[in-house]
């Protein structure tokens, strides 16, 4: 028995086509905590070859880029402000076009001007990316989507870790959360595409 998403009942249309001038590309916090610090992601090095791809792309059609850095405490535990981890992965730098936010918080839009930023330069469609995936990318589509935003993740660009479950009883695989949360992320906030997908994409 068919179990359709929330998205395909209501007839929400799937992404045909992006106009540049209208698009940004989001890359959310592929740092150092993840590779070299207390949050290794097994996925994290294909997630990012995956998000250097779209990075070409969005830079190769004149579409705005925006690298989201999560920043914590100084001398914190995770993201320290003053410490080595904070900093963005080496073959995930931002280049001089590109605008940088700093966040404290899951979200990259509530201790940030993200939104206003997006806004002033006409953004109705984001494409998302980043690490990881069941915290700050779901974050960023569930709160992208009521601003108005056309959402759109690129599944193999994001990537997360395992996890101990909630009851003590095992271990919830990466794997298995990345695909859980790309599925909740599809069922009402946005559409997911695999990076090769959205590459196809017609652009105006």
């Amino acid at each position: 028995m068919p179990n359709p998403t929330m998205r395909a009942i209501a007839g929400a249309p799937n992404a045909a086509s992006l106009r540049a001038a209208a698009t940004a590309l989001v890359v959310i916090d592929f740092q150092q905590e993840y590779f070299a610090g207390h949050l290794p992601i097994p996925d994290g090095l294909a997630a990012l070859a995956q998000a250097r791809r779209l990075v070409e792309f969005a830079d190769r059609h004149g579409m705005q880029v925006f690298h989201v850095q999560h920043v914590g405490a100084a001398a914190g535990p995770l993201f320290a402000e003053d410490g080595p981890q904070v900093a963005f992965h080496p073959d995930m730098l931002p280049a001089k076009r590109h605008h940088v936010v700093r966040k404290t918080t899951a979200s990259s839009f509530a201790s940030t001007d993200l939104h206003a930023q997006l806004q002033a330069r006409g953004v109705k469609t984001l494409i998302l990316c980043g690490l990881m995936t069941h915290m700050c990318i779901s974050t960023a589509a569930r709160d992208a989507r009521p601003l108005g935003y056309q959402v759109l993740v690129a599944g193999d660009a994001c990537a997360t870790r395992d996890i101990d479950a909630w009851d003590g009883s095992s271990v919830v695989g990466h794997a298995e959360l990345h695909r859980a949360a790309l599925t909740e992320i599809t069922d009402s906030f946005g559409e997911v595409l695999r990076t090769s997908r959205i590459l196809e994409l017609d652009v105006q």
